[in-house]
């Protein structure tokens, strides 16, 4: 990666550091006091920060809250001078705001840092740089950059800032860090090798997946427009229903994979918990993360939480109606893909259906269909027996994609086994109807 422009900023903070300091060559004072160096440098177009910085039209203040907050995992020694004059008990000490660390070697600045960088005491030129270190600003909003406090009690300015680790990745590699499964993100990334030529399915079925993929090419191009702002919120919502095994979770694979677009399979039971606002917690922290990282959320066996709610007045269920409500409004609000997959429409309520724009349905393939699996998964180096009739098969066996490819695997190994790796008709009737007694 080139880092030019963001190698100048950094230097350019070091010397608006130094100036605040008292610590300035005479060649560097003039320099900002009377030819502009008190600016941040011309950006370099084409590098992964100067194009941040561009599209989030980012200004001064912004620019230089952001260096701080980057500069302690970028280049940390741009604080020495700070923490020389904190131990030499500077007059501004009380100013410098930050937290010493590792035996008083290292800094982390705190939104007061920031403020004494950046301004000159003067009390508009501070409320300036408090706008930026807010919650709600983009770049705390967006989550690139992040509050790390001691203390919630604490003024906000008082609070140590630091980029989130997404932020980091993407600075210094260009690519965002995919999260491992925890408690903290109850999610495992989808990965398929299968193609869409690979995909068996209905015309209608493959015609209402092209609206998704239609929303994943012109989403940009469909919001760029203010009155279409106004009236489309970004994201799309989808509900796949249908048996298991008909390629709901293969198609939500595709989409990714077509779009360059991570999918995230979510376990909706590491989600759900016994004790009172942790669901609801734990929901939050999943959609907190997502939120930027432009995901396909795959909500999987969505029943098992997204039932019917009740109408009983216990409290359990009150409970339980609360955070299907608090989930319904999470998935609504959330900007990006999210598919909820279901082996019965039956058992989702209607309320929360209404907030989807599309539901497919993934019906049990028919006799064509199956046939066509068929020989898609014995397209095989292993030796097919001459007596195998996948027409008889496919129309005497109803079985769906996902056990054809479970039979053809036990099927290759008992072939390899014992077979001379030859697939007879024996051995394929036997694990359909072992997979048939599953």
């Amino acid at each position: 990666m080139n880092n030019t422009s963001l190698n100048n900023d950094l230097k350019w903070l070091e010397n608006i550091i130094l100036y605040q300091l008292g610590q300035a060559s005479d060649e560097l004072k003039d320099q900002i006091e009377h030819h502009g160096a008190i600016q941040p440098p011309v950006l370099i177009s084409g590098e992964y920060y100067s194009d941040f910085v561009t599209n989030l039209s980012l200004n001064g203040v912004e620019r230089g809250v952001f260096l701080i907050a980057a500069a302690v995992f970028l280049k940390p020694d741009i604080f020495q001078p700070i923490i020389r004059a904190l131990k030499d008990k500077h007059p501004d000490n009380a100013r410098f705001g930050g937290v010493l660390i590792r035996n008083q070697t290292g800094f982390i600045p705190t939104g007061e840092t920031a403020i004494y960088i950046l301004t000159n005491g003067d009390l508009n030129e501070r409320l300036s740089v408090m706008d930026v270190i807010s919650p709600e600003h983009k770049l705390f909003n967006n989550e690139f950059l992040e509050f790390v406090s001691d203390n919630e009690n604490f003024p906000i300015t008082y609070q140590k800032i630091q980029l989130t680790r997404d932020t980091f990745d993407l600075l210094t590699t260009g690519v965002a860090n995919k999260p491992d499964y925890s408690a903290n993100f109850p999610a495992n990334l989808v990965k398929v090798n299968l193609d869409w030529e690979d995909l068996v399915l209905s015309g209608d079925v493959l015609n209402q997946i092209k609206d998704l993929q239609y929303w994943l090419e012109f989403e940009n191009q469909l919001l760029s427009s203010e009155s279409m702002r106004k009236k489309i919120k970004p994201g799309y919502k989808a509900v796949f229903y249908g048996p298991s095994g008909t390629g709901k979770t293969l198609v939500a694979g595709l989409l990714g994979k077509k779009h360059g677009l991570d999918v995230y399979r979510i376990d909706l039971s590491q989600l759900s918990s016994k004790y009172i606002g942790e669901t609801e917690k734990n929901i939050a922290n999943l959609f907190k993360q997502a939120r930027n990282k432009r995901w396909i959320l795959f909500f999987d066996e969505g029943e098992s939480l997204f039932g019917k709610r009740t109408t009983s007045g216990g409290n359990n269920e009150k409970y339980a109606n609360q955070q299907v409500g608090f989930l319904l409004q999470m998935i609504e609000d959330h900007p990006g893909v999210v598919i909820l997959a279901t082996n019965l429409k039956s058992s989702i309520d209607e309320a929360f259906l209404r907030r989807f724009q599309k539901m497919i349905y993934f019906e049990t393939p028919d006799d064509t269909h199956r046939l066509e699996l068929w020989q898609k998964a014995l397209n095989l180096d292993l030796l097919l027996d001459s007596d195998i009739d996948l027409k008889k098969i496919a129309k005497d066996y109803l079985v769906v994609g996902g056990q054809i490819v479970n039979i053809v695997k036990q099927a290759s190994l008992r072939a390899l086994g014992h077979n001379n790796g030859v697939i007879s008709q024996k051995i394929l009737i036997q694990c359909i109807t072992e997979e048939l007694k599953k």
